[in-house]
């Protein structure tokens, strides 16, 4: 592992820029192809797709979502013991590739199914172990270390922004079939190819500029020295400190399924509520949902880069970095504050089609911004910590129970809905920031107890 010096204490190492990269690739193609996917499959065939009922499209995608953070279990161990986070990379996202090569020749549900599970594997395989090899790079005290992972935050969101914004191109401008202007065929198998050789051409990236960039840290994916020694670490008792920061993860892991599934909201009931009540028509232009999803991505880029300076300067100071759970709880302050606008919104437009006037597109913006910030206060630090705490030889493992926190907020995220159905759209919005601002500060008051339960000196 490269050591951290005095002299190199302002910089980040240019691996960081490598395996942030290959986040690019992989969020480009999932994220692109995510939402086309659920339209590929609802859409008729005369339309170019397959057919099948909305329920079975919503089924589909609900299980591509939730067990693509669920796998990464699976292959945390399988990187933890067998093959090294390398390896693992490079494989998860050629099998990836597969997936999106199939539902590009997909004709039935089967195909699409086998899609899935292809994805799933990839993702499984590729997930985890790319965010322990970014913690790799720093030691565990090294204070660039929160900054590391909102810079590869970043990169992740390149994609997340590019990918939706160019694949809705490809399905209904570039490769679309039109006649009087309207849309006659769509190119959403198209948007598979896309992703297919995208996340193909990410995996020879990665695989050729390992041997350049990775070559002098020891996490190596087809060094067997590294693998034995896990083995044999494998063997030894975990000690009480290492138990204890455990149950800080665990903990801590626990308070995330909250926040995503408030944070989900935006691609389930708040895009449901912007279909109907939200004026999204600037001029005789109509802002595609989509573009409004990639507002996200495009804050969490803008925004990466500054939380890191934020985190380091921090850490200069007298009272030094803000901990884990502070940063935590200002996430939850922040998207609270995100469903404030949505109350508003509300308010203004009532709850029944028709019934009020459209709100502005601004409540909307206004949401995804203070949903991004508190993003950006929550995930990459969750990802630091875990690299940080986790006992080595179970690294990626305990990456992987980090993401099914999120299998667990997806599953639970699509019955806030039958909430709203039950009590009402204005009564949910202000149950949830009352319930994330409740959780922030439990998260708050456990701050000392689990900095004292991770065994930091502050």
């Amino acid at each position: 592992m490269e050591h951290s010096t005095a002299s190199a204490a302002k910089k980040y190492p240019k691996a960081l820029y490598f395996c942030g990269s290959v986040l690019s690739f992989t969020n480009f193609s999932y994220y692109g192809m995510k939402l086309v996917l659920l339209l590929f499959i609802a859409e008729s065939v005369s339309k170019g797709g397959l057919g099948l009922s909305n329920a079975e499209a919503t089924s589909l995608l609900a299980s591509l979502m939730a067990f693509s953070y669920l796998s990464p279990i699976v292959g945390g161990w399988i990187s933890d013991r067998f093959l090294g986070p390398k390896l693992c990379v490079i494989l998860g996202m050629i099998v990836s590739g597969c997936g999106y090569y199939l539902a590009f020749s997909a004709h039935s549900k089967t195909a699409i199914q086998m899609t899935i599970a292809l994805c799933v594997v990839g993702s499984g395989l590729y997930k985890s172990t790319s965010q322990t090899l970014i913690g790799s790079l720093f030691e565990d005290d090294d204070p660039r270390k929160d900054g590391a992972f909102s810079m590869a935050y970043t990169f992740t969101n390149i994609g997340v922004l590019l990918g939706p914004f160019l694949c809705g191109l490809v399905a209904n401008q570039w490769f679309a079939q039109k006649e009087g202007g309207e849309i006659v065929m769509y190119g959403y198998r198209m948007v598979f190819l896309v992703a297919a050789l995208v996340i193909w051409a990410g995996a020879a990236f990665f695989a050729i500029g390992q041997k350049f960039f990775l070559k002098n840290f020891s996490l190596s994916a087809t060094a067997k020295e590294n693998l034995k020694e896990k083995k044999e670490m494998a063997k030894i008792p975990l000690t009480s400190a290492e138990k204890r920061r455990m149950w800080v993860i665990l903990i801590l892991a626990f308070f995330t399924i909250f926040f995503w599934i408030a944070y989900n909201q935006a691609s389930m009931s708040i895009a449901l509520y912007m279909q109907e009540f939200i004026d999204l028509k600037i001029g005789s232009f109509q802002i595609p949902t989509a573009w409004i999803d990639s507002y996200n991505g495009l804050l969490c880029v803008i925004l990466g880069p500054i939380m890191a300076a934020i985190w380091l300067k921090l850490s200069k100071t007298k009272h030094g970095d803000l901990n884990i759970s502070q940063k935590m709880s200002l996430g939850f302050v922040f998207l609270a504050a995100a469903f404030l606008f949505m109350i508003v919104s509300v308010m203004k437009t009532g709850e029944v089609p028709g019934e009020g006037a459209k709100a502005s597109v601004l409540f909307v913006i206004a949401f995804i911004t203070f949903q991004s910030i508190g993003e950006m206060c929550f995930a990459p630090v969750g990802y630091g910590m875990v690299n940080k705490l986790a006992p080595a030889k179970y690294s990626s493992l305990l990456m992987g129970v980090w993401f099914a926190s999120m299998f667990v907020a997806n599953k639970l995220s699509g019955y806030v809905e039958m909430i709203i159905e039950q009590l009402g759209m204005l009564q949910v919005f202000i149950i949830i920031p009352v319930c994330l601002l409740v959780i922030g500060f439990l998260l708050f008051a456990l701050n000392k107890t689990l900095d004292r339960m991770a065994g930091n000196q502050r």
